[in-house]
């Protein structure tokens, strides 16, 4: 028979091969099988001492500890029924796609359609940033009429809240026809309109003389009249006290900011007492009713002197205005390049109060809340005070 000879090599079966390789690099320390040995299932090949397995054993070990004290933590802030974390996530307009590339003086149109809320003050900083950015001052004139116009829609704003909104969220009768009243005379300006709310402000809301205020400033005074007096004011403040939301508490300071509701107010004694003794919640509410018999006050002589109104220009073709309205600092960044509008910014108090590490957040953490309805309670006055110009509501509010 012949017989054929050829070069070749024996190899083994490729379908029966497994590469066995490991889950991290490393250093091999042992061999533990031979090569052409059996081996079964789950045997150990060799053992690899691998660094960077290591770090991440740790890593892990580290974050399962961390995870047992949080969940300890939680544990012990459910039996003292508090609130615990706090999520807040906000939308605001941004007004920049519809203003780059207008005319300076299409800007002013374009946010009055833009928000309601608060559309005078937009507009009058608006008005300070363009006049900013293309160097040309306004008068002086000007500015006592920008001044007035942001104070009459603070005043409206205020009475909304103090009228109809605190009342109604603390089961007390809103002032539904007085508001309409003189929401009215506002915005129809009726002559001595400030005059005329100023006095009824006192007389039938708070039942003394708006110079009393300062007298707060003795806390048991103020106890006094909230718990002797029949007047609407008093009223809100009674309710107010027996929620936990307004439980004395040290807490951050908002009357030396001017980054708060109580920017206009910082300065009163009254509202300085309350943040002093921790009653916070009251100093918003209380930031108010100064904020709105000032203002009254304000338009009957010189509103420039406490409206706050600013102008600036770091850079050519840049300006910047900033006004002080019902909830806080609003302020304009505007960027002019050949007499167009080349780039908008708009900072709101309301980005601010209800950022994520804000104020609102800050004192809400740690409130009394028994259960998830307390806790929704106390998350709807918190936001109430601190006033949000846009809608918003709470949900899957709990302890945390």
């Amino acid at each position: 028979a012949p017989t054929w000879r050829s070069p070749g090599s024996v190899e083994a079966n490729a379908y029966r091969q497994v590469v066995v390789t490991p889950v991290a690099g490393g250093r091999v320390t042992a061999v533990m099988a031979e090569l052409g040995q059996s081996v079964s299932e789950g045997q150990t090949l060799v053992e690899i001492y691998s660094p960077e397995l290591a770090d991440a054993e740790r890593a892990y070990l580290t974050a399962r500890a961390d995870l047992e004290l949080a969940s300890q933590r939680r544990q012990r802030t459910e039996k003292l029924g508090a609130i615990g974390a706090v999520s807040v996530r906000a939308r605001t307009p941004n007004p920049a796609p519809v203003l780059v590339g207008l005319a300076p003086t299409a800007v002013a149109t374009v946010l009055g359609r833009l928000y309601a809320i608060c559309g005078a003050a937009q507009r009058a900083c608006a008005e300070l940033a363009l006049s900013a950015a293309s160097a040309q001052p306004l008068a002086p004139e000007r500015y006592g009429r920008l001044a007035a116009v942001v104070a009459a829609e603070a005043i409206q704003e205020h009475l909304w809240r103090l009228w109809l909104d605190w009342p109604k969220t603390l089961d007390v009768a809103p002032q539904h026809a007085a508001f309409a009243q003189w929401y009215g005379a506002i915005q129809t300006g009726m002559h001595d309109w400030p005059a005329k709310l100023g006095a009824v402000v006192a007389t039938d809301w708070l039942g003394r003389p708006a110079d009393d205020l300062a007298s707060f400033a003795v806390l048991s005074t103020f106890d006094r009249w909230v718990e002797t007096d029949a007047a609407p004011a008093a009223r809100l403040f009674a309710m107010l006290r027996t929620e936990p939301a307004a439980s004395p508490r040290a807490a951050l300071q908002l009357a030396g900011s001017a980054d708060t509701p109580l920017a206009a107010t910082r300065n009163h004694s009254w509202i300085a007492a309350l943040e002093d003794a921790g009653r916070t919640l009251e100093a918003l509410l209380a930031g108010r009713v100064v904020a709105l018999v000032t203002l009254l006050g304000a338009l009957e002589s010189d509103p420039v002197s406490l409206v706050d109104l600013a102008a600036t220009s770091p850079s050519p073709g840049r300006g910047l205005g900033s006004v002080a309205t019902a909830r806080g600092w609003l302020e304009h960044d505007v960027t002019l390049a050949d007499g167009w509008v080349a780039a908008y910014a708009i900072r709101t108090p309301t980005e601010r109060h209800f950022a994520a590490d804000g104020p609102f957040a800050a004192h809400l953490r740690g409130r009394a809340a028994t259960d998830a309805a307390a806790a929704r309670r106390v998350a709807a006055l918190w936001a109430l005070a601190f006033d949000p110009c846009v809608a918003y509501a709470i949900a899957g509010a709990g302890r945390a």
